[in-house]
């Protein structure tokens, strides 16, 4: 099996990537902070990767229908809780039942991005943002 590649490309318009972090962080997007509604935002991988994601209330059903896509559930301390790939067929039963389990665990939005080109990238990007696992001790 061929090893797999990424090449990092900054952004024309936005900031340099900063140095990898050990979390994901959400970097909203700058062109529209000025918007009273938050439809779309960013978030930084731990690579320094930027991913755009469009931005739903963590009820909200319409994220479930997409296919080939990125879910993140985030908190309300801007966090994410949990992430995971929707699938080529948009899996209606795992989805919703992942919706609750990340609601109950306190996810107040899902970010939803669709931008990742296969599901190489959209495995590169799971990794990216999830959310490290705490060790005890």
């Amino acid at each position: 099996m061929a090893a797999l590649a990424y090449r990092f490309t900054p952004d024309l318009f936005d900031e340099p990537a900063p140095a990898p972090e050990t979390v994901a962080r959400e970097m909203p997007l700058r062109s529209t902070a000025a918007l009273s509604e938050r439809r779309f935002t960013a978030w930084r991988g731990r690579s320094g990767r930027r991913y755009v994601a469009s931005v739903f209330a963590a009820d909200d059903t319409h994220p479930l229908s997409f296919t080939d896509a990125v879910l993140l559930a985030v908190s309300a301390e801007r966090q994410i809780i949990a992430v995971r790939d929707s699938g080529p067929f948009g899996v209606e039963a795992a989805l919703a039942r992942w919706q609750r389990a990340v609601s109950e665990a306190g996810a107040k939005e899902i970010h939803v991005h669709l931008l990742a080109e296969d599901g190489a990238s959209r495995r590169a990007a799971l990794l990216d943002l999830m959310p490290q696992a705490e060790t005890a001790g």
